[in-house]
This record gives structure tokens, sequence and C-alpha cells, in this order.
């Protein structure tokens, strides 16, 4: 897509001294490009006319590529060679740090590879491959390079694969909360789900590094259950057989349950729908926590936090082992997303009836509900020495409380019922 800078010889035939000019667009996060010979051209005596293109050391045409129409997989196993000295790419590589959203070169006429690593916005390339050319139709003489798009596709046969995508981890709290404002809350015993929806990463299929693997922790004040845990696909819920999640019969994620959380190891082959195009099956993650006694009150909240580990497709190998969190650096990098559940005070106090000096009455028991009938109990505190009661096991909401037992010298007000909020 785009346009082509043409550069013409003197004479109007081939000569080594010709240029063009490739460039990448759409680039995002500010990444380093580096841009690879794979390919040189031979020319004829005195430095004229084309004769032939030459591959670099390592690359066999016919072999390990096709030069009409290069497919992903042989473009991301050039690369993967040149990363590992396996293929040995012609004269210095051209490298620039904080490319920003578009790449210029001026390169002589051959075949290159782009490896682009270091976005800041977590966005992964798979490699792009770019060409100044003679041939063209009419114009044998001219040399032309190539505009492409970061966010375009490679022909990987009849379909596409991204050239570039953006993993991310989305975590929703999908039930058993009331809601303040843009706040989740909830009361201690409360059962909250949760759901996690990542971004898979596109893998070409001959990738080293397929690392696609989801962590959770959660804070104190939330107690995980590792029974609800679940994978969905397509809103379909997959096999679970204890710590392995099935899809067809092969196993497309493995957990480990960890101190209060999880680790979830995906199995990014086993997720493929279609080998032709390349296209996976999108998994979302579903489980359940419960808010218990150590829950924080306040503005802090009781956050659970999580992860998604992937990979460089070229660099480093696939993290397959649920029970140790992946080693992040170079090869394997890591997104977030968090959500929190506050729970609240409810506060009140117990005097006795004298209207102008009204004394603090300790010892009194009193049951709070969420129903104006009293029958379902959240909490049940008594009054200290100054007749207050606290109850930090609330959520927004209204309450009503009733009093369950006197204080010492005094009758149960067996009709005393009241509404707070």
């Amino acid at each position: 897509m785009g346009t082509t800078t043409t550069a013409f010889a003197a004479n109007g035939r081939p000569e080594d001294s010709d240029t063009a000019i490739v460039t990448i667009t759409d680039l995002s996060g500010n990444p380093t490009v580096t841009l690879y010979q794979i390919a040189d051209v031979e020319y004829g005596p005195g430095g004229v006319e084309f004769v032939d293109y030459e591959w670099a050391d390592g690359i066999t045409e016919g072999e390990d590529i096709t030069p009409e129409a290069p497919t992903a997989t042989e473009i991301n196993a050039i690369a993967q060679g040149i990363l590992n000295s396996d293929v040995i790419p012609f004269g210095t590589p051209m490298t620039t740090q904080k490319a920003g959203d578009t790449f210029t070169a001026t390169v002589s006429a051959g075949a290159y590879i782009a490896i682009i690593t270091g976005a800041t916005d977590d966005t992964i390339y798979n490699p792009i491959l770019l060409t100044a050319t003679y041939g063209t139709e009419g114009n044998p003489g001219n040399l032309v390079g190539g505009n492409i798009s970061a966010n375009s596709s490679y022909l990987y046969g009849s379909t596409a694969i991204a050239k570039s995508t953006t993993p991310d981890i989305d975590k929703e709290i999908t039930d058993g909360t009331a809601a303040d404002g843009d706040r989740e809350t909830a009361s201690v015993g409360d059962v909250i789900s949760y759901e996690l929806t990542p971004t898979i990463p596109n893998y070409p299929s001959n990738a080293t590094n397929k690392t696609f693997y989801v962590t959770d922790s959660l804070s104190g004040g939330l107690t995980f259950d590792y029974d609800s845990l679940a994978v969905n696909i397509s809103g379909v819920t997959v096999t679970r057989s204890g710590n392995n999640f099935l899809l067809n019969d092969n196993i497309i994620a493995t957990a480990h349950e960890t101190e209060n959380g999880f680790n979830l190891c995906f199995n990014y082959d086993n997720l493929v729908s279609n080998s032709t195009t390349g296209a996976v099956y999108v998994p979302t993650v579903i489980y359940d926590a419960i808010v218990n006694a150590n829950a924080v009150v306040g503005s802090d909240g009781n956050g659970n936090t999580a992860t998604l580990y992937y990979g460089n497709p070229n660099v480093g190998s696939t993290w397959d082992n649920p029970e140790q969190i992946p080693t992040t650096g170079s090869s394997i990098e890591t997104t977030t997303d968090t959500e929190t559940v506050y729970t609240y005070q409810l506060a009140f106090r117990k005097v006795d009836d004298n209207t102008e000096n009204p004394n603090p009455l300790a010892g009194a028991v009193f049951g709070i509900y969420s129903d104006q009938a009293c029958t379902n109990l959240v909490d049940k505190v008594t009054t200290n020495s100054q007749g207050y009661a606290v109850s930090t096991n609330v959520a927004a909401g209204i309450y009503y409380i009733k009093e369950l037992a006197a204080p010492t010298g005094y009758s149960l007000n067996l009709n005393f019922a009241k509404k707070l909020h």
C-alpha cells in the first residue's frame, strides 16, 4: 500500500549506484527498527546491467524463500536465522532507535527484512519484508522501493496474518457487587465473579516463542475459589479435567493454584482454529472470589491484578511451566489490568431515653440486615462503652438494624427496626 520512490540510472539502465527509499508506516510505541539486507543484486561488467539476485548465506531460493510470493512463515524463519546467526545478511544492519510512527531508509537494490523491537506501548511486530527491485514493465532500468504499513498483513496462502498486534488483558467484575458511582462495592461474605479477556498475540506458525500465560493475584481481603476457575471459548465453557482445560480433546491451558490466585499457561498451537489462515480461538477466563473478614475498608479497597505474559516471536522460547511465572526480559513482556472491590463502614449509636442529656448504652447487640423484613443478616455488632456500634461488612446500599440483645438493666425493644443508608 502507499507510494513508492523510484531512482533512475543516468543511462536508463540498472547500475550499482542506484538507490531507492523503503518505508514502514503506522508504527506505534516508538520502537527500534533494524533493517537487514537478505538479497543483493549482481550487475554486469563495470557495474552496469542487472544480472540476478544473490541471497545471503543461509538462504536458498526455492527452499527458504519463494521470491514471487514469500509467506509469513518464510519471512519469520529468515528473521530467526538472522538472530541466531544462521543467516548472514549483506553489509551492516541499519538501526533506527525511537523510530516514531514512520521508518525510512535509503537502500541499494535488493531485499530487506525489518526486525522491530522495544515498543513502549507493548506492541509486538512480526518481521517485515521490504524490497527495492528492478523490472517494472516498460521501465526495466528503474529501481523501486516500497511503502509498507505495519498495520497491514502478510499474505498467508490466500488469507492474511497481522504484522503487528498489541497484547492486552481486560479484567471485569461481572457479578456480586453493588455500584457506588464508579466503584464496585461488596459486603463480607459476598461472592464476586470476575472475567479476564486477553488479546492474543499473532504468532507465525514457526515462531520460537509463543508464550501466552495469564496470572491473577488477589489481595488479602479476597479469597480465591480455585474450583470456580473456568475457560470459555465463544461463550461455551471448555472441559476441565483437574488442572487442564481441553478443547476438542486437546489441552489448551494448564492451571496452577498459587497462594491466593492462579497461573494459567496456554498452549498457543492448540488454540489455532484454522491452520491455513492462522486464526485462533479467543479464550476468556472466569472465576469467583469471596470477600473475607480481612477486607480493607474505605478508599484503598481490595484489589486484584491480572497479568498477561507474551513472547517476542523470534527471541527465546515458549514458557510452558504453569508452576512458575515467566521470567521477563527481552523475550517475554507483560501487560496488566486491576479491579478493586470496596467495602464500607456503617456506624450508629445507642443511648437511653433522656432527652436532655442522653447516656450511651454499652452491650446492646444489633443485627444489620439488607432487607426490611430483617431476614437477610449481613452482620452482628455490639455497642461499645460510648454506645457506638460499627460494621465494616457492608457495601453501598440501604440497611436495616434490629436490636437482638438489650444492654444490662434494659429490656429488648422487639418492635424496633431502623433504616440506615
